[in-house]
């Protein structure tokens, strides 16, 4: 959720992504497994490179891979390394290349220093960094997008500019505009304007991106997801501690889905807002579900073929649901 924070203050879930629990570390072992399992047909190479963007740079990990590629973007505060624990055992299925990144500021990546206008850092210019990004690495044609959290911004800002290019995506807890209604927005900005000067101090890129939260908002109210791309999207059913935030919460993502018919909402049981660290199963499904739509016949089929090899695989260690 970035720009709402689960526990009221810095909702985007800073550096969940660097912390593990017991269940995701047995499903790590899952993962490893499965790549041995599938050696045979396809191997988990990976690419790490900084990709100049106009006067700095920005840090890429791509999977290596065939056909349309899946760009991943993660939450406020992390880099691409939250979404690591699914990245092989979606590669191995799908044969697809994975593209994940940090924003400007965070991981690696470098920020623009050339101009301290905090406009000038807003998610406008996180587009247009990303753009110039993929189109350099040759990723700049069709494409499926991930959203999670303030990514699920970033996500549905990066279809509205590219309807064409963008197929499917899935968006996992993501920031839907309809929940950021005008009196939190007043009131959180409060919040952030009287402590600017010490989220400067402390880090620059996340400044940048609190302060900017009610331009974000207005962009995307004038930027809707496109009707005609399909989505698949989940929604913790652990969110807020507060029961109204946790009810609008639920009833924007509810209303997202119903909106177009291509489109399914399913509420993660029993998950809170990282849902891949809770169900890494469902998490998987779903993209794959959402790829192999995108797909021909032929090429559909060898794509479930392999996601039931892992599935069976999975329900035989009795960890494909991460339990």
């Amino acid at each position: 959720m970035n720009d709402v924070n689960l526990s009221k203050k810095n909702l985007y879930g800073k550096g969940m992504g660097k912390h593990l629990s017991p269940i995701m570390m047995k499903y790590l072992l899952t993962t490893v497994v499965f790549c041995l399992f599938m050696a045979a047909s396809a191997h988990c190479q990976t690419i790490d490179t900084l990709v100049d963007v106009g006067g700095y740079r920005l840090q890429f990990h791509i999977v290596t891979g065939k056909g349309m590629p899946i760009l991943f973007e993660t939450g406020s505060g992390d880099d691409g390394s939250v979404f690591e624990p699914i990245l092989k055992p979606i590669a191995e299925i799908t044969g697809a290349p994975l593209i994940t990144y940090a924003r400007a500021g965070f991981g690696k990546s470098e920020i623009d220093k050339s101009n301290t206008d905090p406009d000038k850092h807003g998610i406008l210019a996180t587009m247009t960094g990303l753009e110039t990004a993929l189109k350099k690495l040759g990723f700049d044609k069709k494409i499926m997008v991930i959203g999670l959290s303030y990514g699920g911004f970033c996500a549905e800002l990066y279809a509205a500019r590219h309807p064409q290019l963008v197929k499917t995506a899935v968006l996992i807890d993501a920031n839907h505009v309809c929940w950021f209604i005008d009196p939190w927005v007043e009131s959180e900005m409060k919040e952030r304007r009287a402590e600017a000067e010490k989220a400067k101090a402390a880090n620059l890129a996340a400044y940048y991106q609190s302060i900017n939260l009610q331009t974000t908002v207005e962009l995307m109210k004038r930027s809707p997801f496109p009707a005609t791309i399909p989505v698949i999207d989940l929604v913790s059913e652990h969110n807020f501690p507060d029961s109204v935030l946790s009810a609008r919460w639920q009833l924007c993502h509810q209303q997202f889905a119903a909106a177009q018919p291509n489109r399914q909402g399913i509420t993660a049981h029993g998950c809170g807002h990282i849902i891949f660290q809770d169900n890494p199963f469902l998490v998987i499904s779903a993209i794959v579900k959402a790829y192999s739509g995108t797909l021909g016949k032929d090429q559909s089929y060898e794509v479930m073929k392999r996601f039931l090899a892992y599935s069976v695989e999975g329900a035989n260690t009795g960890k494909v649901t991460g339990k």
